[in-house]
């Protein structure tokens, strides 16, 4: 028996007891006792928890793509019901607006004269090849309108009814030379006609010809109709005078006259087919 104890198999022993009881102290003193095992798990489970994670998450992503499309699919089609219906709405403010406007060049074209009676209309075509701005209105001969009769926006003229239809007519401007409309200026009271040129018609103006030579016209000045030859009522506006200089001839002098009415835009008009004292063409040519 003293020979065990004097040992080395007893010495190894001891040694390996004594490592034992100093892990177990250790352990115990820094609550890591009961925890031992499960580091020992946790080393041995961590590679597979991790993997799962990766699994899991890759089923997640796969299948919220669909669930997403799906939930986006449905948020898109609400938005286009809502874009829809905004489009709808502004369509209906613009036409009221358009309402509106059209209904105070009424009541302005009233106060003006009370006796006219007019027919709104709408631009349907202009004419490409035309220099003067013509273009065509959605209403003819079933809705009132002749030839000659006066076209006119809030604003003021536009030009006149040249050829008519059934259910459109033709508008020549008071850009276009055709055009011999008696005009008047109100501040200096001077008196002339109205016509184009190409040359002015390419800037949008048109002029006053056959003034005095020692015409007191000013630039600024407003300029009317006459309504001395029975084709237009009194006192349309038709333009502002820009410039006044001497004719060619060198007897008269001729004024340059921005319309009033935005010819080369204007998108409705009206008609004006009757007023006190309106007189009627003979075949077609204005007296």
């Amino acid at each position: 028996m003293r020979d065990f104890f004097n040992s080395l198999r007893f010495k190894l022993l001891m040694a390996a007891l004594a490592v034992i009881t100093g892990i177990l102290i250790y352990a115990a003193s820094t609550g890591g006792l009961a925890t031992l095992p499960e580091r020992v798990f946790s080393y041995v489970l961590t590679p597979f928890q991790k993997l799962s994670a990766v699994v899991s998450d890759g089923f997640t992503d796969f299948f919220s793509v669909f669930f997403d499309a799906r939930k986006n699919y449905d948020e898109n089609q609400q938005l286009k019901a809502e874009v829809a219906e905004l489009r709808r709405q502004l369509v209906d403010y613009s036409e009221a607006v358009t309402e509106n406007e059209r209904l105070r060049e009424i009541l302005d074209l009233k106060k003006l004269s009370p006796d006219l009676q007019f027919q709104d209309a709408g631009v349907i075509g202009r004419d490409p090849s035309s220099q003067f701005g013509s273009f065509t209105i959605d209403r003819g001969t079933v809705y009132g309108i002749s030839v000659w009769d006066p076209v006119v926006t809030g604003d003021g003229l536009v030009g006149y009814i040249s050829s008519v239809g059934p259910t459109y007519a033709r508008v020549t401007t008071i850009l276009s030379p055709e055009t011999n409309v008696g005009a008047l200026e109100i501040t200096s009271k001077e008196s002339g006609n109205i016509t184009g040129t190409i040359e002015l018609a390419e800037k949008g103006r048109t002029r006053m010809e056959l003034l005095p030579k020692d015409t007191e016209m000013a630039v600024g000045g407003l300029v009317v109709t006459a309504g001395t030859s029975g084709y237009y009522p009194h006192g349309l506006v038709i333009g502002t005078v820009e410039k006044v200089s001497l004719s060619e001839s060198g007897i008269t002098k001729t004024a340059e006259i921005k319309p009033a009415a935005d010819i080369g835009s204007v998108k409705h008009v009206f008609v004006i087919t009757g007023f006190l004292g309106k007189q009627s063409g003979k075949d077609g040519v204005e007296p």
